[in-house]
């Protein structure tokens, strides 16, 4: 499985699409997905990302009717996500309003996947935490 690292500031256009940027694009490979993130931002998987976390979900069954619930919708709002001839993505009206994006978006690499944020959310995000204090939380 591929690592992405680093940030990439870009924009919505005008019809709601953005492009991934081309140093995350080659690493999702064919099929890749976005699943809203529960602190919101959008996470964009490569299927066999995606296929892990789902993994994770596919011990709950009818025992649990509230962890039912909860996969229900998570997994409800799973979206493959298809390029235009431009390389460009539509983001569906529940994943802007769900990241808060209206025009400024950061995609950001976290290991196994990518997030999507609206810029304003990412800096308020990032400044909550210093890098020497995300270093020590790691002991890294």
């Amino acid at each position: 499985m591929d690592f992405f690292g680093g940030t990439v500031s870009h924009q919505l256009d005008g019809k709601n699409r953005i492009r991934i940027p081309a140093k995350f694009r080659a690493k999702l490979g064919k099929e890749c997905y976005f699943m809203a993130r529960p602190d919101g931002c959008i996470g964009v998987y490569s299927k066999e990302a995606l296929e892990s976390a789902i993994a994770k979900l596919n011990d709950i069954t009818t025992g649990n009717p509230e962890k039912l619930k909860a996969k229900r919708i998570v997994l409800s709002r799973i979206e493959e996500v298809k390029e235009d001839e431009h390389g460009r993505v539509m983001l569906s009206a529940f994943y802007r309003e769900h990241a808060h994006i209206k025009k400024d978006v950061i995609t950001n690499g976290v290991g196994e996947f990518l997030e999507i944020w609206a810029k304003e959310a990412f800096d308020d995000y990032r400044d909550e935490m210093s890098f020497d204090d995300a270093c020590t939380t790691l002991d890294f």
